[in-house]
C-alpha cells in the first residue's frame, strides 16, 4: 500500500469562491423547506490544541486536530466521514462557529461573508446525545424551543403554528403528546426522540442545520429514517452538515457531498457519487458488493483487500 502522505491529498470538485451575501430568511408553509439554503466555505482551517506533557507536568506540547481544510458545502446532504479520532467532530463544531478561537486559524465564510457574531443562533445544531425534557411532551419540547429561540415580536399563534407544523412534517402527529420519556418513564422511541431533537433546532428555521453523528445509538431501521428526513430538508434547499462514522450503503446513497478526514487531514472533498472513482484512480478499486464508506476507511486504515494484492503483486 502506499504511504498515508501520498494518500492524503486535497481533492476539491468545485473551486471555493465567494457569492456575496445571502438574502432575508423567508419562512413558508412547509417548515422542512427553504428558499435559499446557505453556502458554507472554509478556507485554510488550521486548529491545535495545547496539552500537559505527561513526562513533566510544567512542560506542554501542541497537537494538530485539524491541518489545512478547504472545501465548500451547498444545500443538500453534506457528510464528514472518517475513523474515530480523524477529527470530524472537531471539524462540524468549528464550522458552526462552536470552537474556543484560540488554536484556531483559517475562515468559514457564510454565502461568501463572515460568520455573523450570533451564528450559533441562526443556525440549527443537534448533538449526538439528544437534549430534550423527557418529562415533557413531545409538543411540549418544541413549544419550550420556540418560547427560547423565536423573537418576542412574532405573535403566540404562529408559534404555535409552526409548532404544529413541524411535529406534522416530522412525522411526530402520532406521539405529539406523548411524553418523550425518562429512565423511569416509558416514554417515545429513539428515531422518535432524535426527529424531536431536530425539531427544537428547526424552530428557528436555520439555514444551516449541523448534526454530530445523528445515527449512533439507532438501529439500521431507524437510522435510515432519520436520513431519510435529512434527505428530503437536503432536497428541500437547506444546507445538513453532519458527522457519521461508518454509515451502511443505503444511508452512504443519500449524501450529495462528501468529505473524508484521516487524522484530521482531507482525504476526499466533493460530490459522494465521484469518490469511488477518485480512488479508483489512485490506484484503489472498491470490490463488488462491497459498502463504500466501508472500503473508504479500510483504505484510510491500510486494511482494504486492494492495497494487499498490491503489496503482495510488488513482493512476487
Amino acid at each position: 500500500m502506499e504511504s498515508q502522505e501520498n494518500l492524503i491529498t486535497i481533492h476539491t470538485i468545485e473551486n471555493v469562491h465567494q457569492n456575496g451575501t445571502s438574502e432575508p430568511k423567508v419562512i413558508t408553509k412547509d417548515p422542512l423547506r427553504r428558499r435559499h439554503g446557505a453556502t458554507v466555505s472554509f478556507h485554510n482551517i488550521q486548529y491545535m490544541v495545547t496539552l500537559k506533557s505527561r513526562c513533566c507536568k510544567k512542560k506542554s506540547i501542541t497537537k494538530d486536530v485539524l491541518v489545512d481544510l478547504n472545501g465548500i458545502m451547498k444545500p443538500g446532504l453534506n457528510a464528514i466521514l472518517g475513523p474515530t479520532g480523524s477529527g470530524k467532530s472537531s471539524f462540524l463544531d468549528v464550522l458552526a462557529a462552536r470552537k474556543d478561537p484560540s488554536g484556531l486559524s483559517g475562515e468559514v465564510l457564510i454565502d461568501g461573508a463572515p460568520q455573523p457574531s450570533n451564528y450559533k443562533c441562526l443556525s440549527g445544531y443537534v448533538v449526538q446525545d439528544d437534549i430534550v425534557m423527557g418529562t415533557l411532551t413531545v409538543r411540549e419540547n418544541l413549544c419550550f424551543s420556540a418560547a427560547l429561540r423565536l423573537s418576542s415580536s412574532i405573535k403566540q399563534k404562529e408559534k404555535e403554528a409552526r409548532v404544529n407544523r413541524l411535529i406534522s412534517e416530522l412525522g411526530l402527529s402520532r406521539v405529539a403528546d406523548r411524553k418523550v420519556g425518562t429512565q423511569l418513564i416509558r416514554g417515545i422511541s429513539g428515531g422518535e426522540r432524535k426527529r424531536t431533537s431536530i425539531g427544537m433546532e428547526m424552530i428557528i428555521d436555520p439555514a444551516v442545520l449541523f448534526l454530530d453523528e445523528p445515527t449512533t445509538g439507532l438501529d439500521a431501521s431507524t437510522a435510515s429514517s432519520v436520513l431519510l428526513l435529512l434527505k428530503r430538508m437536503g432536497n428541500n434547499g437547506r444546507t445538513i452538515i453532519m458527522s457519521i462514522h461508518q454509515p451502511r450503503y443505503s444511508i452512504f446513497q443519500l449524501f450529495d457531498n462528501l468529505t473524508l478526514l484521516v487524522s484530521g487531514k482531507q482525504v476526499y472533498h466533493g460530490p459522494a457519487d465521484d469518490a469511488l472513482d477518485y480512488f479508483a484512480n489512485i490506484g484503489y478499486v472498491c470490490e463488488e458488493h462491497n459498502n463504500p464508506a466501508d472500503f473508504f476507511l479500510d483504505v484510510i486504515n491500510g486494511d482494504s483487500i486492494a492495497a494487499t494484492m498490491a503489496r503482495l503483486q510488488t513482493a512476487e
